[in-house]
């Protein structure tokens, strides 16, 4: 006769934990599903990644201009460096009216010889104009101003400007000094020069006539006849002597005193 086989303790254990699950689920409702552990695998790595440098952004190339020419004080023409070409009206000037504006010529002559063929920095475009700064660093503005070849446009609003204009009210620099005295809107005014004196010419002096010399006195005695005594013996035998000085055969050898009386004795 065999023995009969028994169940391990572990299996009588979890046949009775489901018989309780059983009950109980009959009684409150379904038995929840016992949760059998798995194994979660893990998440894929993302695939490594390479740093690659990203493509820098081209620095633009500042634009530099070249002054072409000058129409008048306030406004000129420049060249960019990329090909372009414009008018720029400098901001806070007015320059004289080139057809008929006083002091038209010195403005222009002095802005020509400043500006072109030059390089210069052009401010931010306004409005009024655009600043326009010399290669050695001054504002053109201002110079043109302090010196009186330009004035002061107050639509600009610029008070430095605006104080430099009165220095150079105050200096009669340029356009401020005479004939201009400031406006130069309108031409020169003109002055009608004095008339010169009359020239008096003096009357030449009355020619005089040399009085004629006078005529040669004629003398009616006639010269005295030369004589000539080879001594005084020769004289005396003559009957010339005593000779005096002046007398016809007087001469010194003859006179051995000297006193002017040849052949005395």
């Amino acid at each position: 006769m065999q023995a009969k086989k028994r169940f391990p303790n572990w299996l009588k254990i979890v046949l009775a934990a489901f018989t309780v699950l059983f009950v109980l689920g009959a009684i409150f409702g379904e038995a929840p599903e016992p949760k059998l552990a798995t194994a979660t695998a893990p998440a894929p790595s993302a695939p490594p990644t390479t740093s690659t440098s990203a493509t820098p952004t081209p620095t633009p190339v500042a634009v530099t201009y070249t002054v072409g020419s000058v129409p008048d004080g306030a406004t000129v023409v420049v060249k960019g460096s990329d090909g372009s070409v414009k008018t720029v009206h400098v901001l806070g000037v007015l320059a004289p009216p080139a057809s008929n504006g006083c002091y038209a010529a010195e403005s222009l002559a002095w802005a020509s010889s400043t500006l072109s063929g030059k390089a210069v920095t052009l401010g931010a475009e306004t409005a009024q104009g655009i600043a326009l700064t010399l290669p050695d660093g001054q504002d053109y503005a201002t110079l043109a101003i302090r010196q009186g070849y330009l004035k002061y446009a107050a639509t600009a609003s610029l008070p430095a400007l605006a104080d430099t204009e009165t220095a150079a009210k105050t200096a009669v620099a340029g356009l401020w000094g005479p004939p201009c005295r400031g406006t130069i809107d309108a031409p020169a005014p003109t002055t009608t020069a004095p008339a010169p004196p009359p020239v008096v010419t003096p009357k030449p002096a009355p020619v005089t006539k040399a009085a004629p010399p006078p005529p040669p006195v004629e003398t009616t005695e006639e010269a005295p006849a030369q004589a000539y005594y080879a001594n005084c013996s020769a004289a005396k035998a003559a009957g010339a002597a005593p000779l005096h000085r002046g007398e016809p055969g007087y001469r010194p050898a003859l006179d051995r005193d000297g006193d002017g009386v040849a052949c005395e004795r």
